[in-house]
């Protein structure tokens, strides 16, 4: 029983999270809010990712639960950094970018313009923005492949396939539409992983030959 229930409890996360992510991105505008924009959704979509993304960091540490390689050690030891890093990066710039237009709709007209041009300039492309934009996005696909990685000696290798390409494609954005195709194939990958019939050992059923 106590089995059974581990069992139920491990397939809730590994094929929850990545729905609820799934549903997250096909809900998430495809563009930041600006001024005159409705900042509510935009906003609690980036407060719920706090929490979705600890749950596809828990996530990737139960695929590689008590393997023991040098990819699965690699896995682990990227988990935090990747977690602090898409936090920030995604989660916690969203919701302050979300404050922000928020604000901006609440100011005088004769106001709004200039927070217009203000946002529109936090638009424009900085060297620094771009590293640590893609830092983010290659730390989770680091640790992805490398989970990977680690099951590739027992897991399908189609079931694999399917989640280092969902993970490729998540990589660039968790948006519509790659952020839900991403989501959506690591989610059919990890299902194959874990639904997959089991083979049984039958070294009982051999007959003792030459007894």
């Amino acid at each position: 029983m106590e089995g059974e229930r581990s069992i139920v409890l491990r397939r809730a996360v590994l094929f929850g999270v990545p729905f609820l992510y799934l549903l997250l991105g096909l809900s998430h505008p495809t563009a930041n809010p600006e001024v005159g924009d409705e900042t509510g959704v935009f906003i609690w979509l980036h407060v719920a990712q706090l929490f979705l993304i600890g749950g596809l960091a828990y996530t990737l540490w139960l695929l590689v639960d008590g393997l023991e390689s040098r990819a699965a050690t690699l896995a682990r030891a990227l988990i935090l950094p990747f977690v602090v890093a898409y936090t920030a990066l995604d989660s916690v710039l969203g919701i302050a970018w979300g404050i922000v237009a928020e604000k901006a709709n609440d100011l005088p007209d004769a106001d709004r313009a200039a927070a217009g041009r203000l946002i529109d300039t936090l638009l424009e492309p900085e060297p620094l923005g771009y590293v640590v934009y893609f830092g983010a996005g290659l730390l989770w696909l680091a640790v992805a492949l490398m989970v990977v990685t680690a099951l590739r000696r027992t897991a399908p290798r189609p079931a694999l396939v399917l989640m280092a390409i969902g993970a490729t494609v998540f990589a660039l954005g968790h948006a519509r539409p790659m952020g839900p195709i991403g989501m959506a194939l690591l989610l059919a990958g990890i299902a194959w992983l874990e639904l997959r019939p089991r083979r049984k050992h039958a070294g009982h059923l051999a007959s003792p030959q030459g007894a």
